[in-house]
């Protein structure tokens, strides 16, 4: 396939309310392969649809063996979150610096970054690239992208240039690549100048004028001679780092900058360190609650004390079936959602137990939890995929068609995110083994190796933990979650309740659960 066939049929083709079974989500995975015939052997190729759920702004990345998307620098097609434009860019990872400093500051610390790397770049390189880029959507990931773009280039999906043009800007920007990553090299191997020299001559220095403000991309060339200070030294006036924290900042800072010492950056005497925030490791775990955790412990449970005991998120019982037809009563959805509100919880859904129905049926399924989750500001859902007993004597549980159908309908009238909690056991014995991928949320796996009762995080190490049977595959997917007991103790909770892992940090689990603002 040529480049531009590649690039052009994703733009013209995605469509993020599509399965992960698509066919741009393909072509998505497919750019690995596809994109060995236009980089040099040392790079390697992710394509990037999202993860269950289709991104805002998919991306292909070109990456160097040393770099990672979270805490390097690649080249990248971005597509705009209307599918209007693909931008090639100069782009830097924010992931790693943010678990540092949290996410404002290290867009403006890789926003410095970018003219630290531009500034090694020569003038007549890069002076008709762009140094800002729009994405059309304020999703965290596209400001990310946009806040840490060195140089780019942006193209319209309708009328994209010639193949041979496409592949030759992609050349282009992996030798500036190496440019950048070179004068990065050098830097840190001199490690006795605050800044690498730049490449350009004084004179081309002199010949850069400021323009007057447009909605047009900014071109090198135009920018104007500032006093840029360095990423190291912009954390050095934000926060006293530890000698940890520094080496972290320059592993997630790919710049061109010397040695912390060079740079005057003063590491600070284990007495005097700052005490760190408060940070909940990976994995994260969320609880699982019904009217039997009510009714079996007295009433609400102590969502304060479920929080402080490193609980990050929650999901209550909303509905049970199809209104008008085989149902269960649901109780005290709100008064959970409600008190977990009120004591912090930023991750509150509700589940739906699906039972077998026609169009019509799977339609009220859908509208019923949707009145409940609305009705109580629960911001996440989950579509629980089960065949329980009293399903059985009037064959309610539910076939994948249903599931499929309830998938389809929820994606044609909600924004919130669906999770399936549908087990292996399930998958395999009554649902017909399908290709779980044409599923468009997040899945939850079920699944319990230790039967007693006992503190929740010791529970998941005795089960596996990260490596748990849990995790395995099936349906062509790993899920995301795995509910790994119903069995867990957890402060606040007065009898044992159903927990489920996720292994990613809490910001990655929000935006998977809620998603970005």
């Amino acid at each position: 396939m040529r480049l531009r066939s590649l690039i052009g049929e994703i733009g013209a083709k995605y469509d993020r309310q599509l399965p992960m079974s698509s066919e741009a989500q393909v072509l998505l995975r497919q750019a690995r392969v596809e994109f060995k015939q236009w980089i040099p052997a040392g790079y390697r190729v992710e394509g990037s649809g999202g993860r269950g759920r289709g991104a805002v702004t998919p991306s292909i990345a070109v990456l160097a063996e040393t770099e990672t998307a979270r805490i390097g620098v690649y080249v990248a097609y971005l597509f705009a979150a209307d599918m209007t434009t693909v931008t090639l860019s100069l782009n830097q990872g924010i992931s790693g610096i943010a678990e540092l400093v949290g996410r404002a500051k290290a867009r403006r610390m890789l926003g410095q970054g970018a003219a630290e790397i531009r500034s090694t770049l020569r003038a007549e390189d890069v002076s008709d690239l762009d140094t800002t880029l729009d994405l059309r959507s304020t999703s965290s990931l596209a400001v990310d992208y946009q806040s840490a773009n060195i140089v780019s280039r942006t193209y319209r999906i309708d009328a994209l240039p010639s193949d041979r043009a496409m592949v030759a800007d992609l050349e282009r920007f992996i030798r500036l690549y190496g440019m950048a990553l070179e004068a990065r090299r050098r830097a840190v191997q001199t490690g006795n100048q605050a800044r690498v020299t730049p490449a350009e001559s004084p004179a081309d220095r002199q010949a850069a004028k400021p323009t007057s403000k447009s909605d047009a991309p900014k071109k090198i060339a135009d920018l104007p001679e500032t006093d840029r200070q360095s990423p190291i030294q912009w954390i050095r006036q934000s926060n006293v780092l530890t000698r940890r924290r520094v080496l972290g900042a320059l592993l997630a800072l790919p710049v061109a900058l010397a040695a912390p010492t060079a740079l005057g950056l003063e590491l600070v005497k284990d007495e005097e360190k700052p005490k760190p925030p408060p940070y909940v490791p990976a994995p994260q775990f969320t609880i699982d609650v019904s009217q039997h955790d009510w009714d079996g412990g007295g009433g609400n449970l102590d969502w304060a004390a479920v929080r402080q005991a490193g609980i990050v998120g929650m999901c209550a019982r909303a509905t049970y079936g199809d209104p008008l037809g085989f149902n269960y009563p649901s109780f005290h959805f709100g008064d959970f959602v409600r008190a977990a509100k009120d004591a912090g919880f930023t991750m509150r859904g509700g589940y739906h137990n699906l039972v077998r129905g026609d169009e019509a049926s799977i339609n009220r399924q859908v509208d019923w939890l949707r009145r409940e989750l609305d009705a109580h500001d629960a911001n996440w859902a989950l579509l629980d995929v089960e065949r329980y007993t009293e399903m059985i004597s009037v064959v309610a549980w539910p076939e994948w068609d249903d599931v499929r159908r309830f998938d389809d309908r929820w994606a044609a009238v909600d924004n919130r995110v669906l999770v399936g909690y549908l087990p292996a056991w399930m998958w395999n014995n009554h649902l017909g083994q399908p290709d779980l991928r044409a599923f468009r949320g997040p899945l939850i796996a079920s699944d319990y190796p230790i039967s007693g009762a006992a503190e929740y995080r010791q529970l998941y190490a005795r089960s596996g933990g990260d490596n748990g049977r849990g995790w395995a595959s099936y349906g062509n997917r790993v899920t995301e979650g795995w509910q790994f007991t119903s069995r867990a103790k957890v402060p606040g909770a007065a009898i044992a309740c159903d927990m489920s892992a996720w292994r990613m940090s809490s910001e990655q689990l929000y935006a998977l659960l809620v998603g970005t603002p």
